[in-house]
């Protein structure tokens, strides 16, 4: 698939979410309270990963496969969480939101899908709280058995192991932003992963992981 397809993809992808964070709740009547934050945006260049980083998202024994699993199922399994949506068209986002309360500091995730992916999860956002942070009814906490949060090769908020940090192609001396991406094909599907990450000496506290795939 040529390169100007998947860069496409990429920035479709990419378009509700930051649709969907730019609006504020409070000017819209209908609108969700609890978006995802916007991706920050780094002033390098994302690193071009030569392998797809992104693995499934853990949360306690439950596996959920980006461009795979669907918020529906994932909030029946759960069985908490409210499905909101936001936006019209190719800026349309739905996601769930969820507290992690008993982190230190607490936690807080969404788990998107864009309207290309028709309702599969194909985003995910996690971010520290401040001390004053609580769980909400938009993003009510997540059941105990849920957790530990985390993505299968060990990824999340807070520290990473040296061999995490080069897999993840992590310079020694990062940024406070890193962001990767990857840029291939799944049989004739055009496939695109990217990674944000903000860091402050070395922790990890925010991270956006995007999957994607689309004839």
């Amino acid at each position: 698939m040529p390169t100007r397809s998947i860069r496409r993809l990429f920035v479709l992808l990419l378009a509700g979410v930051a649709s969907a964070a730019s609006l504020d709740p409070a000017r819209a009547a209908d609108a969700p309270v609890a978006p995802p934050p916007a991706w920050p945006v780094p002033k390098d260049p994302a690193v071009t990963l030569a392998a797809d980083p992104v693995r499934p998202l853990l949360m306690g024994t439950l596996r959920v496969t980006l461009d795979g699993s669907t918020l529906a199922a994932t909030r029946e399994a759960i069985g908490a969480g409210i499905s909101q949506r936001q936006g019209k068209g190719t800026d349309a986002l739905d996601w769930l939101c969820y507290t992690v309360s008993d982190a230190t500091p607490a936690q807080r995730l969404w788990l998107t899908s864009s309207e290309l992916a028709r309702g599969r999860i194909d985003a995910v956002v996690a971010v520290d709280l401040p001390a004053s942070a609580a769980p909400t009814a938009q993003c009510p906490d997540l059941p105990p058995r849920f957790k530990p949060v985390r993505f299968d090769d060990g990824l999340w908020l807070g520290g990473m192991s040296v061999e995490l940090r080069k897999a993840l192609g992590i310079p020694a001396k990062p940024g406070p932003i890193f962001s990767s991406l990857y840029e291939g094909q799944a049989g004739n599907l055009a496939l695109v992963s990217s990674t944000v990450l903000e860091l402050r000496a070395g922790r990890v506290e925010s991270l956006y992981v995007a999957h994607s795939t689309q004839n």
